[in-house]
C-alpha cells in the first residue's frame, strides 16, 4: 500500500489559513482512497518509509523540506499555491526555479495557476496534474441554523472571512464601507499586525471585527448562509472561500481575476480589487436585490469540488505506479 507524506514550508502553521485546510483536506480523501498519507511533523514516519512525497507551496523555507526529502526513489509532487501579486525579483525566481526543478510533478487547480506558472518556469519535463479546488463536505448543506445572527445581532451584513494581511486586501472593502450604513463582518487571523491596526484605525462603526471562526463550524457555515453578500477582494485570488460561500448560495463580490472568471463568472460580480467607488457601487447594487443569489442552493453544480471526487486525478496519478 502506498504512504505519502505530504509537507508544506516550516511557518505555514503560524497561521491557519486555506492552505492549511486544504492540506488536511487533501489528506483526509488520499486516506479514503486507501492510500496512507501524513503530514509532517512529530508523529509522521521516518522519511525513507514514504513512497511519494507532495509538498505544498513554494514559500521560502520550502527548500529545507525538499532537500531532507530528497533521494530514496520517491517522487516529488509540488502543489505551488503560487500566485504573483507583482513579478518576482531575479533573485528570487532564481530560488523558485531551483526549487521547482526538484520535483518530478506538479498540481494545478484551475488553469488560470497553471498559465501563470508556465511564464516563469520550464516544465515540460514534469508530469502535470490537473484537479479542481478541494470544498470540505462541511458546506454541502441546507438548513442551516442562525446561530451567527443570534450570537452578534447583525442583520443585512456583508462579510470577508479570511486572514489578515495586505496582499488580501481588507482595506478597500472598509473603505467602500464606510460611506455606507450596510454592517461588514471581517473574520479571520491576523498575519500582517501592522496591516490589521490600520484596518481598525480606517473602519467605521459599521466595519465589526471578530475572532476567527472555527473551518467549517456551525459558527462558520452560519455566517456565509445567513449573509446578504460575501465579499472578497485580495491582490491575488480570491480561492476556495469564495467557492465556499458560492456552494451556500450567497451572493458574491470579487476581485475581477482569471481565477474568478474560470470558476465563478456567471455566479458573482467582479470589480477592480483597488477601486473603492466601483465597490461601493456594487455594494449597494447589491443590497438592492434579494438576499440570495438565487432561491435554491447551488449544491448540485459543485459536487465536483467535494475533495474525494476533486482529488481523483491526484489519486490516479500516486497509484498508477
Amino acid at each position: 500500500m502506498k504512504r505519502v507524506l505530504i509537507t508544506t514550508y516550516p511557518g505555514a502553521y503560524i497561521h491557519h489559513g486555506g492552505g492549511e485546510r486544504e492540506i488536511h483536506l487533501l489528506k483526509d480523501a488520499l486516506n479514503g482512497a486507501g492510500i496512507i498519507s501524513d503530514l509532517y511533523g512529530p508523529t509522521s514516519l521516518p522519511i525513507d518509509e514514504y513512497d511519494e512525497l507532495i509538498h505544498f507551496s513554494t514559500i521560502n523555507g520550502s527548500d529545507l523540506i525538499v532537500d531532507a526529502a530528497s533521494g530514496g526513489g520517491r517522487r516529488r509532487i509540488l502543489w505551488p499555491n503560487l500566485w504573483f501579486v507583482t513579478p518576482p525579483s531575479p533573485e528570487h525566481l532564481d530560488y523558485l526555479r531551483h526549487l521547482v526543478s526538484r520535483f518530478d510533478a506538479v498540481v494545478f487547480k484551475s488553469s488560470a495557476e497553471e498559465r501563470l506558472f508556465r511564464e516563469y518556469f520550464d516544465i515540460s519535463q514534469m508530469d502535470v496534474i490537473h484537479i479542481v479546488p478541494l470544498v470540505s463536505r462541511k458546506f454541502f448543506r441546507h438548513g442551516v441554523s442562525a446561530v451567527f445572527k443570534e450570537s452578534y445581532g447583525l442583520e443585512d451584513y456583508a462579510i470577508w472571512p479570511g486572514i489578515i494581511e495586505p496582499q488580501k486586501n481588507q482595506l478597500t472593502a472598509i473603505r467602500a464601507f464606510n460611506e455606507l450604513d450596510t454592517p461588514l463582518v471581517i473574520s479571520g487571523q491576523v498575519r500582517c499586525r501592522d496591516y490589521f491596526e490600520q484596518c481598525r484605525a480606517e473602519a467605521g462603526k459599521n466595519v465589526h471585527f471578530i475572532p476567527s471562526m472555527p473551518f467549517g463550524s456551525e459558527l462558520h457555515v452560519s455566517a456565509l448562509a445567513h449573509c446578504r453578500l460575501f465579499i472578497e477582494l485580495p491582490l491575488d485570488f480570491p480561492g476556495t472561500s469564495a467557492l465556499e460561500a458560492a456552494v451556500l448560495g450567497c451572493r458574491l463580490l470579487l476581485s475581477r481575476t482569471d481565477w474568478v472568471s474560470e470558476f465563478l463568472q456567471d455566479r458573482c460580480v467582479q470589480v477592480s480589487p483597488l477601486d473603492v467607488a466601483e465597490v461601493r457601487k456594487e455594494v449597494l447594487a447589491s443590497f438592492s436585490k434579494p438576499d440570495k443569489f438565487s432561491t435554491t442552493m447551488d449544491i448540485a453544480h459543485y459536487t465536483d469540488f467535494i475533495p474525494d471526487t476533486a482529488a481523483t486525478p491526484l489519486i490516479e496519478y500516486l497509484t498508477r505506479c
